[in-house]
Formats: C-alpha cells, sequence, structure tokens
C-alpha cells in the first residue's frame, strides 16, 4: 500500500508565522519606499507643470524673461488659474488646501503650522500649491503632493522651490543654483517642517529620497 505525506498541523503553523514575521518585517519598508517613490514622481510633474506654463506665459507675450510679462508684475497666481487644472482656491487660509495640522521635520526641530502669503490652491492632480513674490521678485513655491493628507512632514509629502525673475526654477531661496545659501538649505532639509532645501536636495540626487 503506497504511503501518503503530508505536513502536520504544527509545521503548518511554524511556516504560517515565519512567513508572517518576514512580511511583517519588509511590508513596511516596501510601503514607504512605495510611497516616496510617490511624493517624488508628484513633485517633479508640478514642477514642470509650472515650468511649462512659464514657458508658455513668456512665448505669448513675446517677451525674452517671465519679469517682462504682465502676469509676473500683476498676477503670479495665474500660474494657476490660467496653465494649471485645479479643483478649489483656500483665499482666506490655507484649509482644505494644505494641512490645517502643523507640518513636521523628518528630523529633530519643531513642526510649524503652514499659511500662504497669498491665495493657495488644490491641484486637480490633488497637490496643493501656494505662491507668493519677495521683495527681490523670487517666487516662493510651496507644494503639498497631497494635499492635506498626510504624513504632512518637510521633505516627505512638503517643499518648497523658487522661480526667478527670468522665470528659471531653482531650488535656493536667492534664485540662484550655487552657492553657501543653497548648500545650507540643502544640508538642512531634514530639520525644515516646510521642506526648504529639500528640493534641491533630490534634484542633486538624481530625484531618489534616500534622506
Amino acid at each position: 500500500m503506497k504511503k501518503m505525506f503530508a505536513f502536520t498541523l504544527s509545521e503548518v503553523l511554524v511556516t504560517l508565522s515565519i512567513i508572517g514575521v518576514i512580511s511583517a518585517l519588509t511590508v513596511p519598508t516596501l510601503m514607504n519606499s512605495y510611497q516616496r517613490k510617490t511624493q517624488v514622481v508628484q513633485l517633479r510633474k508640478v514642477i514642470n507643470d509650472v515650468a511649462n506654463a512659464i514657458d508658455m506665459y513668456i512665448t505669448e507675450e513675446g517677451k525674452t524673461k517671465f519679469s517682462a510679462t504682465p502676469y509676473y508684475k500683476n498676477s503670479i497666481n495665474s500660474i494657476v488659474t490660467q496653465k494649471l487644472k485645479y479643483v478649489k482656491s483656500c483665499a482666506a487660509n490655507t484649509t482644505g488646501c494644505f494641512a490645517s495640522e502643523n507640518y513636521l521635520p523628518i528630523g529633530s526641530g519643531n513642526g510649524a503650522a503652514f499659511q500662504c502669503g497669498g491665495t493657495s490652491y488644490l491641484l486637480a492632480n490633488s497637490a496643493a500649491i501656494c505662491l507668493t513674490k519677495n521683495n527681490n521678485g523670487i517666487i516662493t513655491v510651496n507644494v503639498d503632493t497631497n494635499g492635506p493628507d498626510g504624513p504632512n512632514i518637510g521633505g516627505r509629502d512638503m517643499f518648497e522651490f523658487y522661480i526667478n525673475s527670468t522665470g528659471e526654477i531653482r531650488y535656493c531661496s536667492t534664485g540662484g543654483i550655487t552657492g553657501s545659501t543653497c548648500d545650507t538649505e540643502k544640508n538642512g532639509c531634514t530639520g525644515s517642517a516646510i521642506g526648504k532645501g529639500c528640493a534641491g536636495k533630490l534634484a542633486d540626487n538624481a530625484w531618489v529620497m534616500d534622506y
């Protein structure tokens, strides 16, 4: 008579336990990696969309730089309202576009609520965006890649980049490419609740979020 072999109940339970432990150790890492890649892709999409909108403005106006267009002089928000797809604006405050809770840094440091200096918008791709122009003519662009949803951490889903007067995208608050200020901001990325310097850190690292 042919003998039949099978696993015992205890062997099956041990195997399932081992599989469960391995899953518990690897799945969170895989999920975090996927989420970070998604956030970087979303950030790059917003940056590219803003850059393309500025290029269109310059071309349509027959100018050589953004500062020569009426949009730069009178309404930088037209970049969003006329060239990007958005689903809502948050004029009085950022509630509904950006998170109403405090944004936190990746490393040590205090969290801080984000308030847009002008009108903020929730884009059709679920990212929130705020544009403000300082006295030096540099436009600061704050982006939360998934709007008010978590994790609401600077350098994870919250970032800051800049547009200089010629219409070029920059990752340094001076509107430049290199320099001590740029290096300081990139090195301090993990301590910024709004992700200041993190876009530059990503750009330098082939858009891989390994910090």
